[in-house]
């Protein structure tokens, strides 16, 4: 693959709208797994787990989720828990990604930080093999039905689900808004701080030297 196919690829992934069957098929969800661990990781911790969800795993995960919004909001009305309980269901397949930051000289932000990353690799290798994802998540990231449906030990939490499946039409996404880059980039050099400018020296020097 090209560096230009590479960049496309990566500009183009977009969160599917809706997913059906069949979900990844046995290589594929390896391969989306397995991207995982390609991510940044300071010494090479492996802060996150995965756990796969297919079938009557799905409905179980949800009574986890509906639960530990129970725990949360005593008053939720049962429609509101069925909802929550409904989430785990929108798509054949789905991969808990979960923070398990190791004890050490690493900082648990960092750790985090490369379990967040773990969670984008796993869409961008869904996206590059043709499958559909889109990552969701929830305000209760921690609960007793949770923890005990998903084994989360001591400082470990929930970071979401990435849903796995088949898109359910073949039209296209619309493209995404470019990035402003102005509005959330900046140069910073001997001078002090400076906004970013498309296509310009990054520093005065560069300009000199051209």
């Amino acid at each position: 693959m090209s560096d230009s196919t590479l960049l496309d690829l990566v500009l183009s992934r977009r969160s599917a709208a809706a997913l059906v069957e069949p979900g990844p098929t046995r290589e594929e969800l390896d391969r989306i797994l397995l991207a995982a661990g390609a991510v940044p990781d300071h010494g090479l911790l492996r802060p996150f787990r995965l756990v796969v969800a297919e079938g009557e795993g799905r409905a179980r995960f949800g009574d986890a989720l509906a639960a530990t919004a129970a725990e949360h909001r005593p008053s939720m009305p049962a429609v509101g828990l069925e909802k929550v309980r409904a989430k785990a269901l929108r798509s054949p397949t789905l991969v808990v990604l979960i923070a398990s930051p190791k004890p050490g000289k690493i900082e648990v932000w960092e750790q985090n930080a490369t379990a967040a990353c773990a969670g984008y690799a796993i869409v961008l290798a869904a996206h590059a093999l043709g499958v559909g994802a889109v990552w969701k998540s929830v305000p209760f990231t921690k609960g007793k039905a949770l923890t005990e449906t998903l084994g989360l030990a001591d400082g470990e939490e929930m970071l979401g689900w990435i849903h796995l499946g088949r898109a359910a039409r073949e039209e296209e996404l619309p493209p995404r808004k470019p990035l402003a880059l102005a509005d959330v980039a900046s140069v910073l050099d001997a001078g002090g701080r400076r906004p970013y400018a498309v296509g310009a020296p990054a520093s005065p020097d560069d300009a000199t030297s051209a």
